[in-house]
């Protein structure tokens, strides 16, 4: 059985003997799958501007193009163009590979055509990359038949860049040929996420071509080789996991479980560590080839505290017992009560929609009020000035809001006052809230 990619993780030393019937002008089919079906490659529509786009313009001695972000720049060197040409780049959206935040540009020259290759060079970020993840890069481009097709890419791990050299300008990105993906990006107790390992697939050019370029696949279930191994962990954070079998047999599926109770607001990483002894294409190494070696690929995953009412007021900590929220004239009541002391915070926000409320009664706004001690002393999030009438401050944030629970914090100050104007005494208060409907 043919196998399904030209470079893959598995089988890359077959690349010069395919390369070699290419050059032989023999045509080639298109690669097949672990059950025998003929793989595609992935026809994508074309992206759509997402940004402001800059434009210069270059005469016949050549310079350089820098996209507005700093992440991509063209070199056009001396004599690549006729005559003095504006040359255009604009951000597009991503459809090689949806949801990894890496971002596409279209490259424009008022339909000038290029008489030398020019070098494109991307930048990549170094904080979204761990031990050996760099190895895994390439640059493609879109064809205007909607099929993206990679092209041998030079990695420079020192300034962090990719780069490649062209003839043509249209749309290109950088891409991961793995990616580590997974199906939620926060979870409760007891929740699970399934992570899985992508890869995309360098499939066999079509026809007698000279050019070396392999179309993509869209995202598959990564498939090993004899010489690769995978690893996985939790390197931070509490939970379980459970690695499985992807469709192509591969340990390449994992399902983390969140724990029964979250205290509060947790951050998980999950890690897959990637061996293998295969290479990718790249004229910076010798024989043109890049090893890819060993590859560490994270994915975070946020933990949702328990329903609670927490924080601090006039520095000390409080974490009450009783918590809740309730529909009251179509505004909203957030209190929450501690019943062995019997100290409280109430939170009377104006209106149901906002997601920020600032200091005040009208609508949008809020005021609290705290009680402790007994018998009970009142403060209150605003006090009358003498000359200036009631002074209100603080700031309510809702993050989430759903039919069960509502979770935010708060901020502000409140006053205890036993004359008509001023105040006698204030305590910050600061707090996180993730509190139930009352029945």
């Amino acid at each position: 059985m043919k196998k399904t990619h030209l470079i893959s993780w598995v089988f890359l030393f077959t690349f010069m003997t395919l390369l070699c019937c290419k050059k032989g002008g023999r045509e080639q089919l298109p690669p097949e799958s672990e059950e025998g079906e003929v793989i595609s490659p992935a026809v994508k529509p074309k992206g759509n501007s997402t940004g402001t786009p800059v434009s210069k313009t270059i005469g016949s001695g050549g310079g350089t193009v820098q996209s507005g972000d700093g992440k991509l720049q063209i070199t056009l060197p001396a004599n690549s163009i006729e005559g003095e040409t504006q040359i255009n780049i604009q951000p597009i959206t991503n459809t090689l590979t949806e949801g990894s935040g890496n971002h596409a540009y279209r490259i424009e020259s008022n339909g000038v055509r290029l008489r030398k290759p020019v070098t494109l060079t991307f930048y990549y970020k170094e904080s979204i990359l761990t031990d050996g993840a760099e190895n895994g890069l390439m640059v493609a481009y879109q064809r205007n038949d909607g099929i993206w097709c990679a092209l041998p890419t030079a990695l420079n791990s020192q300034k962090k860049s990719l780069s490649i050299t062209t003839d043509h300008f249209s749309d290109w990105m950088f891409f991961e040929n793995l990616t580590l993906r997974k199906d939620k990006e926060k979870v409760e107790k007891g929740d699970q996420v399934e992570l899985d390992l992508f890869e995309t697939g360098l499939l066999t050019p079509l026809g007698p071509k000279e050019v070396d370029e392999w179309p993509l696949s869209t995202l598959e279930d990564f498939t090993p080789g004899k010489n690769s191994s995978l690893k996985w962990k939790i390197v931070e954070g509490p939970g379980k996991l459970e690695v499985k079998r992807n469709s192509r047999g591969a340990m390449a599926k994992a399902i983390y479980t969140a724990p029964e109770a979250i205290p509060e607001s947790k951050t998980v990483t999950v890690q897959v560590e990637i061996t293998t002894k295969g290479s990718l294409p790249d004229p910076n190494y010798p024989g043109g080839r890049r090893p890819i070696g060993k590859l560490i690929l994270l994915s975070t995953i946020s933990l949702s505290a328990d329903f609670h009412f927490k924080g601090k007021i006039g520095g000390k900590a409080f974490n009450f017992d009783l918590a809740g929220v309730r529909v009251r004239q179509l505004n909203l009541l957030i209190d929450g009560k501690d019943k062995k002391t019997g100290m409280g915070l109430n939170i009377y926000c104006n209106g149901l929609k906002e997601n920020v409320y600032l200091g005040g009664k009208e609508a949008g706004e809020f005021y609290m009020t705290y009680s402790e001690n007994v018998p009970r002393r009142m403060f209150w999030s605003f006090y009358r000035a003498c000359s200036e009438g009631e002074k209100f401050n603080g700031k309510v944030t809702f993050v989430h809001v759903t039919d069960d629970y509502i979770e935010g914090t708060v901020n502000g100050i409140v006053y205890f006052a036993d004359n008509l104007c001023g105040f006698t005494e204030s305590k910050d208060v600061s707090g996180t809230f993730k509190v139930p409907y009352y029945d």
